[in-house]
């Protein structure tokens, strides 16, 4: 007997649930149903939106399970706070934009059921928002773009949930500068005020006195164009601000304090190598992760994951069924090669990025495998023109995912 999930039309949270990983030992129904249900292979019947989606985690869609018990009580309680996002949606989306602020996920640093839940049920409201209501919520905006363009960018779709098209440029502001008040004119109007018969001593100290204020007027005029003719500032995130170098991995070992983390001495062409932590336990074997080429972004803040600090980011591509493939540096590149997206390899890369520009998180959605495996960025915000990930060598590539995300 195959496990049937039952699923009323407005239920669109678990359908992109299912939608993200579609097991072949689950069939889906859609019916007038009030409420999801899923039969399992047994019998055994659940009912309600929650206990569906938590059984479908556990047994068909594990990709998105959480990876211990400690973050696994943190996915039901995003789980359960964003129920309200039907009846209070602007109050779910400003305790997200807040708990996002450092994050790139939801739970801790990887993708579970809790981000698309949460996508699922704040996409009305985030559809609904103009460009400017969506920059008072920086963050939500920033991870709600994130997830639709890779863990949504097919099951969203499918479930009836289309790409939002979101301008992560802020909105240019003019400052208008008031010209300053001549205080010699005032000065010196006080001074008529009260002034008697004009005398040619009076006279010469007026006519001095109008000179400046005059001098003083076209000198705040000139101040006052020259302020209106700057152009606004903007910040101009590209891929030329990331640090990619090749690496050797030297040693890799599990985490001591997290069954689903490797720790990695790597060779960047530095004078010690960089311990690197990288969250890849379940796809990876360790003798794959042993004595092997790699490509790093080096300039990320470091972070201290499970006690260990980790100081680079090791690229790797997952597809959308869940395959995850480290990216190939091309043959005979060497540690501490410097690695470019092509069109952007004249810029100079920031020494470690500043988290509050959000740089790796708006460059990320565009990061993805083509049809021959390669490497490369898509600028999603202007012509979708293809840029290929490269060293002096050659181009950067993956074994066998094509269309797969990086990350």
């Amino acid at each position: 007997m195959v496990a049937t999930l039952t699923l009323p039309p407005n239920d669109i949270t678990t359908k992109l649930v299912y939608h993200y990983s579609v097991s072949t030992n689950l069939s889906l129904q859609e019916s007038s149903v009030e409420n999801s249900t899923l039969t399992l292979e047994d019998g055994k019947t659940l009912t309600g939106t929650t206990s569906v989606i938590n059984s479908l985690v556990e047994s068909f869609v594990t990709s998105l399970a959480a990876k211990n018990e400690t973050d696994a009580a943190e996915v039901q309680k995003w789980i359960k706070l964003t129920e309200e996002a039907d009846k209070d949606p602007l109050k779910v989306g400003k305790e997200l934009n807040e708990h996002l602020t450092t994050r790139t996920y939801i739970v801790e640093n990887y993708l579970t059921v809790a981000d698309l839940v949460a996508f699922a049920r704040i996409y009305d409201f985030i559809a609904k928002l103009s460009s400017n209501e969506r920059f008072e919520l920086p963050n939500l905006t920033r991870w709600f773009d994130f997830i639709q363009n890779t863990a949504a960018s097919e099951s969203g779709p499918k479930s009836g949930l289309n790409t939002v098209k979101i301008d992560l440029e802020a909105p240019k502001v003019e400052k208008k500068v008031e010209p300053k008040k001549s205080k010699t004119t005032n000065d010196q109007s006080k001074g008529d005020a009260a002034a008697g018969p004009s005398t040619k001593e009076s006279k010469k100290t007026d006519k001095k006195a109008a000179k400046e204020a005059e001098k003083a007027s076209k000198k705040n005029e000139r101040k006052e164009k020259e302020t209106k003719k700057e152009p606004a500032a903007t910040s101009i995130i590209s891929p030329s601000l990331l640090d990619l170098r090749v690496g050797h991995i030297i040693k890799a070992d599990k985490h001591p304090d997290a069954d689903s983390l490797y720790v990695e001495q790597i060779d960047v062409g530095e004078a010690e190598p960089r311990i690197v932590v990288s969250g890849l336990v379940k796809h990876i074997p360790l003798d794959q992760m042993q004595d092997r080429d790699v490509v790093l972004v080096c300039n990320l803040k470091p972070v201290s994951m499970r006690g260990t600090k980790s100081f680079a980011m090791v690229l790797a591509a997952t597809s959308a069924e869940g395959k995850v493939e480290l990216v190939d540096p091309p043959p005979g590149s060497k540690p501490g090669d410097r690695a470019y997206f092509e069109g952007y390899d004249d810029g100079t890369p920031e020494p470690v990025l500043n988290p509050k520009k959000k740089v790796w998180e708006t460059l990320q959605p565009g990061l993805v495998t083509t049809n021959n495996k390669e490497a490369s960025w898509v600028n999603n915000n202007e012509d979708k023109s293809v840029h290929l990930l490269r060293t002096e060598k050659g181009i950067c590539t993956v074994p066998t995912v094509v269309n797969a995300t990086i990350k």
